[in-house]
């Protein structure tokens, strides 16, 4: 496998309902559409419609210093739901957390990934609601942390800021865990996220 297949190659996991978890991986993105589509059309719509959007920040904001400050900042507004919602969630046991976020999605539409430090769904963790080029940045800084995840509906986790690298698409119809990202070669690795809309 070249260097440049192995950066765009992704592992998918989809879970639906209580079903086991199914693993694809070194899929390309057009596959990973394929999958989703044949457990929820509606999923892989929006799949797709996240990849054309990554293509869009890649081609127009990437390089362009004032397109970068924009993005920021409109991604910092919607990412106060985030930071809110992952104070909450600290003083909450691992255990209560699915629980606290499907409280949360009877009322709103908060988006969906709660990436843990450490395995197992331990150490801090951040919630996040909305789709962020670099985890480095305030209000995440969880840079090359995560180590497990619980994922509703559709995300993508990617190895480098601005979504680049390998992927990881967790998409759990409705909710997905997953106690240890090195399962699937993603241990400390997430730099960006993408929450689909």
């Amino acid at each position: 496998m070249s260097s440049e297949v192995e950066a765009n190659s992704a592992a998918v996991v989809i879970q639906v309902g209580d079903s086991e978890p199914e693993v694809h991986d070194g899929v390309s993105t057009e596959e990973v559409v394929d999958i989703v589509a044949r457990a929820d059309e509606g999923i892989a719509q929006r799949l797709k419609a996240a990849e054309d959007r990554v293509n869009a920040i890649r081609a127009e904001v990437v390089g362009d210093p004032d397109m970068t400050v924009e993005y920021f900042l409109m991604q910092r507004a919607q990412s106060r739901v985030g930071e809110l919602l992952s104070h909450d969630l600290e003083h909450l046991d691992p255990e209560e957390h699915r629980a606290r976020v499907d409280q949360y999605h009877r009322y709103a539409e908060v988006g969906s990934a709660l990436l843990y430090r450490d395995r197992d769904f331990h150490g801090g963790s951040k919630f996040f609601t909305v789709t962020w080029p670099n985890f480095k940045w305030w209000p995440y800084k969880f840079n090359d942390a995560a180590s497990s995840a619980k994922a509703w509906g559709g995300n993508i986790l990617f190895q480098h800021t601005w979504y680049g690298g390998r992927r990881l698409y967790l998409i759990g119809l409705p909710y997905v865990e997953f106690p240890d990202l090195g399962r699937f070669e993603f241990n400390d690795m997430a730099s960006s996220f993408v929450s689909l809309p």
